[in-house]
């Protein structure tokens, strides 16, 4: 499966499909290249499913280039509109990046078409785990946004969690299998204005990693190498 262009294709089914709520039908002698249109563009829907997206990208092509060639003879009328963008906002430590990070941004990310990523200050990571992080916030958030499925990460505030939830506005929080009770996101969100961000919640955990356990495996099996090494 080509990623990119299952990408491609599912924003431009959502731009096309936004698009046919403007069509107007202005001479009775097109409806049958219309409903061909259409064909190709529930064609491209298919082909996305099955996850033929070269396929999708040129079926739906044929549907928006009929429907261009009526609305140019003025036998339709149709607004070439993009959808709504929904954006997903995702949060972290991220210290010692893992297969489990990867695997939760990626789910994230297809939420929606932008994924934003908070990356928790020193402070909060020291106040919550009790001690340092392996890599410093700057470091943290360099590594995050490289990450091919964000679309933009940033450090959050040192005193107000919510506050950068506040500035994005997403439409979707994307939590992991072991983060905070959804009901006290809720609330807090409704308090600061913010009444229909769907909170969801990732079903599983991927292969039982933890940045905490793998610090642990480190300092057991690979310190102690490093000793024998040096005796």
């Amino acid at each position: 499966m080509d990623i990119d262009a299952c990408e491609r294709l599912l924003k431009y089914i959502q731009n096309f499909k936004e698009s046919l709520k403007t069509l107007k039908i202005l001479d009775s002698s097109a409806e049958e290249v219309v409903s061909l249109a259409i064909d190709y563009f529930k064609d491209s829907q298919y082909y996305l499913e099955k996850g033929d997206c070269i396929t999708g990208l040129i079926t739906i092509s044929y549907a928006e280039g009929l429907l261009d060639a009526l609305k140019n003879v003025s036998a339709i009328d149709i607004k070439w509109v993009k959808a709504p963008e929904t954006i997903v906002l995702a949060t972290g430590s991220f210290d010692i990046i893992h297969p489990g990070h990867i695997e939760y941004l990626k789910w994230a990310s297809s939420l929606g078409d932008k994924l934003f990523v908070i990356v928790s200050r020193d402070v909060n990571y020291r106040r919550f785990k009790g001690f340092d992080p392996v890599f410093n916030e700057v470091e943290r958030l360099r590594i995050v946004e490289s990450i091919r499925y964000v679309y933009k990460a940033f450090l959050g505030s040192e005193k107000d969690i919510f506050e950068s939830v506040a500035k994005i506005k997403p439409s979707i929080i994307a939590l992991g299998y072991d983060q905070p009770d959804p009901s006290y996101i809720v609330e807090e969100l409704k308090v600061r204005g913010l009444h229909n961000v769907k909170i969801l919640r990732m079903g599983s955990k991927i292969g039982g990693y933890s940045s905490t356990s793998i610090k642990s495996r480190i300092c057991r099996d690979w310190c102690r190498d490093i000793q024998d090494k040096t005796l």
